[in-house]
């Protein structure tokens, strides 16, 4: 299997052999900035897409409301 190709025209590594990806921790993002991801299209698709649809799922907190 041939690796993809990037939007500007290189082959995207996998990132056990690139030492420039980033792990995305859904849950500490999830935990820090939920109600501003999920309170827009544009957060649910991200979260959607680099977390999983299960994230999507989460209550969102009830900060800023009495108290």
């Amino acid at each position: 299997m041939q690796a993809p190709n990037t939007t500007a025209g290189g082959k995207l590594l996998p990132c056990e052999m690139d030492d420039a990806c980033s792990v995305l921790d859904c849950d500490a993002v999830m935990d820090d900035y939920a109600d501003a991801l999920l309170s827009s299209a544009e957060g649910e698709e991200f979260v959607a897409h680099y977390c999983g649809v299960r994230y999507l799922q989460r209550p969102v907190s009830a900060k800023g409301e009495g108290g």
